[in-house]
């Protein structure tokens, strides 16, 4: 993982250690999603994204991603919730960005925290008046990624549980 992915990942990391996770697992759980925005549309015309998440999970229930967008070197970025295999469009200028996916199990919400089911990241050029497709491979998340990322409460506790190994 490069410096600027894990960047990318801590920030997100960040903004999973406030309530903030909680309150994207619920807006994806409560129905369809509202159509994420970018804040800053400049003055170019914007690309459209068709943004999906893939991973190896079997969904019998609405699964929800917290997403991340960055403009590439911005320290800062929007989040935003989807249901795993949904396609999500948003409109961006153009340039490149960093998408990252963390698919988190609804029904494994415990005082403890909630269950990591996958995580993913990938890189984007959005052309302007252009649709590009960006996949985002979620794969099955690793102690030692978590801690790489720094995924832990200020506390130093695991912000996440994750799922049982897989052979």
């Amino acid at each position: 993982m490069d410096s600027h992915t894990g960047g990318a990942l801590a920030w997100l990391a960040q903004g999973a250690a406030s309530n903030l996770l909680d309150r994207l697992v619920d807006r994806a759980l409560d129905g369809p999603p509202p159509m994420p925005s970018w804040p800053r549309l400049g003055g170019s015309p914007p690309g459209t994204v068709e943004i999906s998440v893939r991973h190896h999970l079997t969904i019998r229930t609405r699964t929800p991603v917290i997403l991340t967008l960055q403009e590439d070197g911005s320290r800062t970025g929007t989040v935003f919730s989807v249901v795993l295999g949904h396609t999500t469009r948003v409109n961006l200028p153009g340039g490149d960005y960093f998408g990252a996916a963390m698919i988190v199990d609804p029904l494994g919400r415990t005082r403890s925290g909630q269950t990591l089911q996958g995580i993913g990241w990938s890189r984007l050029k959005v052309t302007s008046r252009r649709t590009s497709p960006l996949v985002i491979p979620a794969h099955h998340p690793t102690a030692p990624v978590l801690l790489q990322l720094g995924l832990r409460k200020a506390d130093g506790t695991p912000l996440f549980r994750l799922p049982p190994s897989r052979l």
